[in-house]
């Protein structure tokens, strides 16, 4: 069995934010930016020479309740509230947890900022790797066939100390 602190929702979701945020700047980034548009959150920042931003879907209520003027309404109402809140914050730990992870990686030499936020690197334009591949990606796996990523040359490659 799990108590609330190995499940994630004993820790605000603002806490998780702050986590992220220090998490960030220890390991270097700047202009970390937090935003959130309806059920969609988004967290921008900058490091190792390149723009970043990762957008995630909130967790969303289970839906309406239907009917009104039932006596139950207001309590049931009430535990969909609370559930969506540790969900909420569930999803906020496990995002900080992830970004740490990818972080030490980095930090460590097993891999590099980039590489391990390759999909949330974004690309002149203002769109992100994950933005132009997606597409692609489903398409290769609908048709089958290999993708074609233009005439890339491999020696035209940047080495470590480039990037």
């Amino acid at each position: 069995m799990t108590g609330p602190y190995t499940r994630g929702d004993s820790f605000s979701c603002g806490a998780s934010r702050e986590h992220i945020r220090q998490a960030l700047v220890d390991h270097g980034a700047t202009d970390i930016l937090f935003s959130q548009r309806g059920n969609r959150s988004a967290i921008a920042f900058r490091g190792g020479g390149r723009q970043f931003r990762i957008v995630v879907s909130l967790p969303q209520p289970d839906g309406a309740l239907t009917g009104s003027g039932d006596a139950a309404e207001g309590p049931i109402r009430e535990a969909k509230a609370k559930e969506l809140e540790r969900a909420t914050r569930r999803f906020w730990h496990a995002l900080s947890q992830s970004i740490d992870a990818k972080l030490r990686a980095a930090g460590a030499g097993i891999a590099t900022l980039e590489s391990e936020f390759l999909a949330h690197v974004v690309l002149p334009g203002n769109r992100t790797v994950l933005d132009e591949l997606e597409p692609v990606i489903h398409s290769a796996y609908r048709s089958g066939r290999r993708p074609s990523f233009g005439d890339f040359d491999p020696a035209l490659r940047l080495s470590p100390a480039e990037q």
